[in-house]
């Protein structure tokens, strides 16, 4: 179409103004995709033990739905009573607290875990080096154990007392702690006998759900959720920590892409005054002259986008590779929100250029350029 052929000329004509802009443009889409990719990992992270969970059901106190910054004390007794309840293969108690753990070079925040190392079911779900622990000892994710500056076999202080690192385990170190797992009898011997939570597996031809609402049925003073629906609620808590920290940052960003768009395109409208001069007297309407103006912002939201995605992977990729506790996930869903607000900004950044456009005289057709 000739239309969009003039689009494409007028933006391109002067390449390094182009190129510039669009290098602009994408910088702000990076600034949205890499923030959303971190806060993707984070929650990744955060719900990565309560994922890997071999239980399809969790029972926690009445009211508690998460792990994070939250208490859960449950009598010991209630491991039978669940047990009991049909449809129930297993069920496990689960001891958990929020503490430090240090070492003579550094200390870190952690989740403490306290499980029966006999089944492993509230345990790491793999370790990188050694063994599970035995009284005395804990196991500690390797990132920590880099920051902390300790091995296998090095002694760290949690819960108050003194343990001996006995194994590594992966996948457990966030950006704001870790994770470390001691036996649960080590534990009931520092804070008692409660548990925090109670783990449940399904036996086969009961689905959780089914088993989620049979369980709350026959304890109504606990809370009973599915894997997923625990998952869920633990990013949500954490999401809601951030949202109007990532509302603000993609604001900007949008909002420095849409002032790039805006100035690139008006640019180029006013350098083309006498082209679309020319199509106004050979009989161009609004509507054609519309489609080169929007055209141009679509060939600059376009490239800048794909420019972004690239480059956000990479920036992604490496801050992994530079931060061992850091995760970036660039998810197809925050690409496609961010496409989707690409295009509401060209629409935006094109009505200053369009209504300029509008207001051309025929007449400049004929004068010199």
């Amino acid at each position: 179409m000739p239309s969009v052929s003039l689009a494409r000329r007028n933006l391109f004509q002067d390449r390094r103004s182009a190129g510039l802009a669009i290098v602009g443009v994408s910088a702000a889409f990076v600034l949205v995709l890499v923030l959303d990719g971190i806060f993707a990992g984070a929650m990744r992270q955060v719900t990565a033990y309560i994922r890997s969970s071999p239980a399809d059901v969790f029972v926690a106190q009445r009211d508690v739905t998460t792990m994070h910054m939250t208490a859960s004390a449950l009598a010991p007794g209630l491991v039978d009573d669940v047990s009991a309840v049909d449809g129930v293969a297993w069920a496990e108690g689960l001891r958990y607290t929020t503490g430090t753990v240090e070492s003579d070079k550094n200390s870190l925040l952690t989740y403490v875990l306290g499980y029966d190392t006999t089944t492993g079911r509230g345990g790491p779900r793999s370790l990188a080096a050694g063994r599970a622990p035995t009284s005395g000892e804990a196991v500690l994710d390797v990132v920590a154990a880099d920051e902390l500056g300790v091995g296998v076999g090095d002694p760290v202080t949690l819960l108050g007392r003194s343990f001996a690192i006995s194994g590594l385990s992966t996948n457990g170190t966030y950006i704001a702690n870790t994770t470390a797992f001691v036996t649960t009898t080590d534990f009931a011997a520092i804070r008692g006998p409660t548990y925090a939570y109670i783990l449940v597996g399904t036996r086969d031809g009961t689905s959780p759900a089914a088993l989620r609402q049979r369980i709350a049925s026959a304890l109504p003073d606990t809370t009973v959720m599915t894997r997923a629906d625990f998952a869920r609620q633990e990013a949500n808590v954490v999401r809601s920590m951030a949202a109007d920290v990532m509302a603000i940052m993609s604001t900007i960003g949008f909002l420095i892409a849409l002032a790039l768009i805006g100035l690139t395109l008006f640019t180029a409208t006013i350098a083309k005054q006498r082209e679309f001069g020319i199509l106004k007297a050979i009989g161009a309407g609004r509507a054609q002259l519309a489609t080169v103006v929007l055209t141009q912002a679509a060939w600059t939201v376009a490239i800048a986008l794909g420019l972004a995605i690239v480059l956000a992977i990479g920036i992604g990729a490496t801050l992994e590779a530079l931060t061992a506790n850091l995760a970036v996930d660039i998810e197809p869903s925050s690409v496609a929100r961010t496409a989707v607000g690409a295009a509401f900004v060209a629409g935006v950044a094109a009505l200053l250029p369009l209504h300029r456009v509008a207001k051309v005289d025929p007449a400049t057709a004929f004068r010199m350029p």
